[in-house]
């Protein structure tokens, strides 16, 4: 009896213009599933079928080199793909504004086409983000939850592990993942008993099972971890992620958390890979500095990519307000949109503009001068664009109740909104 040669299966080898196989027209298969046009399903490698993938690498921020291998594997062995990819062709007098209505998106969800003419045939690309909420207790955070629930992906809430799920987040029926927060006094040293403790990191998984039997998923928000814990903390996440399964895994990275070097601290890529999403924060806001800045923030997400892959990012968006005393510039208080307006009204501030025409208030509270920084419609939507020209897994509005309102039409034209998990 002849004996038959194996069919490798999709991510057994490295494929490449010229290979052939059974495992190519897999490769060919997926793409063409996922919105990618490989030409015929042949099992031969050609350059149709490089330039799909191309494509498809160029969408993800892959190395854009035709090749598929680990990082290609990685996302077309999934079920669906992390932003999922849509495509429109335009008929005969569509315009761009019909096209987004259609879709219920603003003209600013086609990035790559919303300041060029259109043509019938042409293919229009665009992506479904996700937008998470923070959602804290209180009025002000559940009227916003309330009016723009259609907006949002989730939620996220915080959670103590003493104290267990909030009730104001128990009846909530839209995707919702728990925060697992510890007292901000003694963050640090609570992170560092988990890691470091057998019993309390057998707790802490015992949590997280039982946790994911009512939410979504955990998000580690931890943003103070020692340099020597670095270690451990990447073998927990790994523990955590064996323990909840296809629930998702969330965590924060920040460029002030210690990365790997000799004298330890967090390897950025390890953890990056480990969990299913990152949160990427924006430093605290500086004296004289307005909360958003796109240059700030670009430079961080050039940092940032480094390490993660963009579709795993969600970009933390601080939606509130900073007031700072001249006298004491080290020193700010956060505020909601609604509390600053409220201020600058009742005490009668001036709008002035800083050396870089960013503007702000000033204004006499308590015999002593006070400066007020509001996100204006501009900066808020020239991040939202960075979502998109980088092609991340979307935004945290941090925090529900905390935004000018306007922030949400600004949402719904630049973002198409995935709900599905």
């Amino acid at each position: 009896m002849l004996g038959g040669r194996k069919k490798p299966k999709l991510g057994a080898r490295v494929l490449r213009l010229g290979s052939r196989g059974s495992d190519v027209g897999e490769l060919q298969q997926r793409l063409k599933d996922f919105g990618y046009e490989p030409g015929p399903v042949d099992q031969i490698f050609g350059y149709l079928t490089q330039e799909a993938l191309q494509f498809f690498q160029r969408d993800y921020r892959l190395r854009i080199d035709g090749i598929a291998g680990e990082e290609v594997y990685a996302l077309l062995n999934q079920a669906k793909l992390p932003i999922p990819r849509r495509i429109h062709v335009v008929q005969p007098g569509e315009t761009l504004n019909s096209i987004a209505e259609h879709y219920q998106v603003g003209t600013g969800a086609f990035f790559d086409h919303y300041k060029k003419d259109i043509y019938p045939g042409q293919q229009l690309i665009f992506y479904d983000r996700e937008v998470w909420g923070v959602l804290a207790e209180g009025l002000q955070a559940q009227e916003s939850f309330t009016a723009h629930q259609e907006l949002l992906t989730g939620v996220f809430f915080a959670m103590n592990p003493e104290q267990g799920v909030p009730r104001f987040a128990q009846p909530i029926k839209c995707p919702k993942i728990a925060r697992v927060v510890f007292d901000e006094a003694d963050e640090l040293i609570s992170i560092h008993t988990v890691l470091t403790r057998r019993r309390m990191r057998r707790d802490f998984l015992q949590l997280c099972r039982e946790l994911v039997t009512k939410v979504d998923g955990i998000w580690l928000g931890w943003e103070h971890i020692s340099r020597v814990d670095g270690y451990r903390y990447c073998r927990l996440l790994r523990s955590i992620k064996k323990q909840i399964g296809g629930c998702r895994l969330i965590i924060t990275l920040t460029r002030e958390m210690p990365r790997w070097n000799l004298l330890g601290g967090i390897d950025f890529t390890a953890a990056g890979r480990i969990a299913d999403q990152v949160v990427i924060r924006l430093p605290p806001p500086e004296f004289n500095t307005p909360v958003l800045d796109k240059n700030r923030c670009e430079q961080l997400l050039h940092q940032m990519l480094n390490y993660v892959p963009a579709y795993k990012i969600l970009l933390a968006v601080p939606v509130f307000a900073s007031m700072w005393n001249q006298a004491e510039p080290d020193d700010w208080q956060r505020l909601s949109y609604s509390e600053a307006m409220g201020k600058a009204f009742r005490h009668g501030a001036r709008l002035e503009a800083d050396s870089q025409g960013k503007s702000f208030y000033r204004f006499i509270q308590k015999q002593e001068e006070r400066q007020l920084r509001l996100s204006s419609l501009e900066q808020l939507s020239q991040i939202l664009g960075l979502a998109n020209r980088y092609n991340l897994a979307g935004i945290v509005v941090d925090s529900l109740g905390e935004e000018d309102p306007r922030f949400w039409a600004a949402i719904r034209n630049h973002f198409s909104i995935s709900k599905n998990l």
